[in-house]
């Protein structure tokens, strides 16, 4: 009799590989290629950490308990041995393997938890070869297994990267209309970036984004330079000719790539045409400007003195009051002025007692000074909240720039009502800030996009608008948009084969029988036979929105759009393309505080796959 030798025998991994070249094996579940270097080992480890159902599975087919005896337990049976003494033995082993089988499962699920936990809370890579977090996992659960670096950078994390790329890539591919936010940043190894974000309307009307990519930028930041980066990211995505709009800051070089180089629309970020008028205005004012820098160095003092904070923390909980820090204003990071006054006025006296007790007498400020910036606060607060509606990522930004533009200059207006000459002239920041909204948001209405975002969001529709002209401008563009679509439609429908219509009363006039009805069925059949006016049928859809009561302020425009889109099928359809449009760049640079914890001391050598790895699960993972 015949017997086959191990050596001869079909390792079990061949189940679910197929070799398709002398160095190359595809996985037939996944279809993933494989090298291929004379063993199995490269295919085991893919099965074990791709496909641990069929890891296990394979395991269990090379049990050679398990695979002899329950094929045929009486005729393998050792001499000596009976069944009952046997069955115990058989019974053990299908335990055992179900029971790695079910580890195998459940460190797959570990594994899962661990990447989502490296890029959640931008962990480093080499947590796993931490001491205590080994002790820690351990006393969890001791079968645990914590994969190395190695296998978590070359293995875990990029695999989790491409199920996530796959899942964005397949939500793009159903969009028609695409927004991106995108800007440069320095990281603290003065290593150049830039990251590209997305923004679109799902088919069932929320808005959503998500990060396409942080590529490192080794060129100069020339306009040249940044359009063939943003052009190759488009390219990976398949998505430039989706592109809408492209929300970026004001920066030269910038407005340039996407204008000049790219051809796309480029809308300037209002948050820092906000910031803008806010530095401008203060500067402009002098008394203003000089109290503020005594303001600064006070707070510079402070965050330079560990005594002096000491002591404020100290007097802050002698009088019940907070323990806040002071907050140190930066040019480039809006509003912070605002926040700088505002702690400042809300701890003045103890922070004027701290001074005092410490011989700093000549930093603190007077009454007087006090009292102006008092009312400079109100102002400034204001913008404060006009930035935060327009920074809101979930929301409907870019119809709000117009109505909050009308809000800030009625605000400084009223404010302006209200006060008598002599204490105006003791703020002149009122008037310099009138003068640099007037001056950057002149033309704000005339900007297609943005007004179109506005009367296309139910809540606002023509109300905030100060030029009828503009909003007749934007009528007739969003008429042609509406023409070439239902001229798009007619003649794909003309095209379509005909459908026969079934026997009606004008009948009549075919069978040429006299009837009393043959004169409104003549009619009827001449009208029946005009095409339809894509321009008339243009007109008719935006007038019966115009028609549409406005919603409340707080209600979700989306939502509405949803609701009335059978109502309005193709200005529907460019409400979507419009209103998905942020008003800031905001999503793109919410990354760089985030990228500055990632490339810290610890993770100086991080890699820059593994950063755009890390930052694109940051943000998009659920």
């Amino acid at each position: 009799m015949a017997s086959t030798s191990k050596r001869s025998r079909k390792a079990p991994v061949w189940t679910y590989m197929e070799k398709t070249g002398p160095d190359i094996t595809v996985c037939l579940i996944c279809k993933d290629s494989l090298k291929y270097c004379g063993n199995t080992s490269n295919m085991t480890k893919h099965i074990r950490t791709r496909h641990p159902i069929e890891f296990a599975q394979m395991q269990e087919d090379t049990t050679p308990v398990a695979a002899s005896h329950m094929s045929d337990p009486e005729s393998e049976r050792l001499p000596g041995t009976s069944t009952a003494t046997l069955q115990p033995t058989l019974m053990q082993t299908i335990d055992r393997t179900q029971s790695y089988r079910n580890d195998s499962i459940k460190k797959n699920q570990l594994d899962l938890l661990l990447v989502k936990m490296v890029a959640k809370d931008l962990q480093p890579l080499s947590i796993t070869e931490d001491k205590g977090f080994k002790d820690f996992v351990q006393g969890l659960n001791p079968r645990y297994k914590l994969p190395s670096r190695r296998e978590l950078t070359r293995t875990l994390l990029p695999n989790m990267y491409e199920q996530e790329v796959a899942r964005i890539s397949k939500e793009l591919e159903n969009v028609e209309d695409i927004a991106l936010t995108t800007d440069i940043w320095t990281s603290r190894q003065t290593q150049g970036f830039i990251t590209v974000t997305a923004h679109f309307i799902s088919s069932d009307y929320n808005i959503k984004s998500a990060v396409l990519e942080t590529a490192r930028m080794t060129k100069n930041h020339t306009a040249e330079n940044i359009a063939e980066d943003l052009t190759s990211i488009c390219n990976k995505w398949n998505i430039l000719s989706k592109i809408c709009c492209v929300i970026t800051d004001n920066a030269a070089n910038m407005t340039s790539a996407i204008k000049s180089h790219m051809k796309l629309r480029n809308i300037p970020c209002f948050a820092h045409t906000l910031n803008l008028v806010v530095q401008d205005s203060l500067k402009n004012t002098k008394d203003l400007q000089i109290v503020k820098d005594k303001v600064k160095q006070i707070v510079t003092f402070f965050h330079h003195s560990v005594k002096a904070t000491d002591k404020l923390s100290q007097l802050q909980v002698q009088h019940n009051v907070p323990v806040k820090k002071l907050i140190q204003d930066v040019e480039t990071r809006w509003n912070s002025t605002y926040h700088m006054l505002e702690r400042f006025v809300q701890q003045s006296n103890l922070v004027t007692t701290t001074l005092c007790l410490l011989g700093k007498n000549h930093l603190c400020i007077s009454n007087d000074e006090l009292s102006l910036i008092k009312k400079v606060i109100p102002l400034l607060e204001y913008f404060d909240e006009a930035t935060k509606e327009l920074s809101a990522e979930k929301l409907t930004s870019l119809s709000k720039v117009i109505p909050i533009v009308r809000g800030l200059q009625d605000s400084l207006q009223m404010i302006d009502d209200d006060m008598d000459g002599l204490t105006l002239r003791n703020i002149p920041l009122s008037e310099e800030l009138k003068k640099q909204m007037s001056r950057r948001f002149a033309t704000v209405e005339g900007i297609f996009l943005v007004g179109a975002a506005t009367i296309l969001d139910p809540r606002f529709k023509k109300l905030p608008f100060a030029d009828a002209s503009n909003i007749k401008a934007i009528e007739e563009r969003l008429k042609n948009i509406l023409r070439s679509k239902y001229t798009n439609y007619a003649s794909e429908s003309s095209t379509a084969p005909s459908v026969p219509s079934l026997p009606g009363p004008e009948s009549t006039i075919k069978s040429g029988k006299k009837s009393l009805w043959n004169s409104f069925d003549a009619k009827a059949e001449k009208t029946s036979q005009i095409v339809s006016n894509p321009s008339a049928e243009a007109i008719m859809e935006l007038r019966r929105y115009f028609e549409e009561p406005r919603v409340m302020r707080s209600e979700d425009p989306l939502s509405w759009w949803k609701k009335k889109a059978p109502l309005f099928p193709n200005l529907s359809k460019i409400a979507k393309g419009i209103l998905c449009v942020p008003a800031t760049s905001v999503p793109s640079e919410r990354l760089f505080s985030k990228a500055g914890e990632l490339i810290s001391q610890r993770r100086s050598t991080l890699k820059e796959k593994n950063v755009n790895m890390i930052l694109f699960l940051n943000k998009n993972l659920k």
